[in-house]
């Protein structure tokens, strides 16, 4: 008994109107792009608004302290000087973007920050990026 010819399927490339399965979608306020056109829009989307910058609008001083009082010998570095605009959202923001680039740990004492460990040589070059001016304080 002779075996049947097997069918061969086509590896063509589809047309362009079928390469996104969206693209015969007819949604509202949306045409479909000219042949050789890519649909997405040329820009990013217009609704979308600059988020607030973490650092301030004017170089604003702080004064950064080495302390060990009452810490059982460990070293923490002490950041003082924030103006009165700098809310409590914006402090521990601030505080957590610094613990995540310097890995270590740190609380709000108030209104300073006080960072674990002996990392000056990092945090100042941080800090100056963001915008500070940064005085030793011993």
């Amino acid at each position: 008994m002779p075996r049947e010819k097997k069918q061969r399927i086509a590896t063509e490339a589809a047309p362009a109107a079928f390469a996104s399965p969206f693209a015969t979608l007819d949604l509202p306020g949306r045409e479909l792009p000219p042949e050789g056109r890519d649909p997405r829009p040329a820009g990013p989307p217009q609704d979308q608004r600059p988020s607030e910058p973490l650092g301030p609008t004017f170089q604003e001083r702080l004064l950064l302290r080495r302390s060990t009082a009452h810490r059982g010998g460990k070293t923490v570095l002490v950041l003082e000087g924030f103006s009165p605009a700098w809310s409590e959202a914006k402090l521990e923001s601030l505080l957590h973007d610094l613990k995540t680039s310097l890995g270590c740990g740190g609380q709000i004492e108030s209104r300073t920050l006080a960072l674990q460990g002996e990392l000056t040589d990092r945090l100042i070059p941080l800090l100056k990026s963001r915008g500070f001016a940064v005085k030793r304080g011993w």
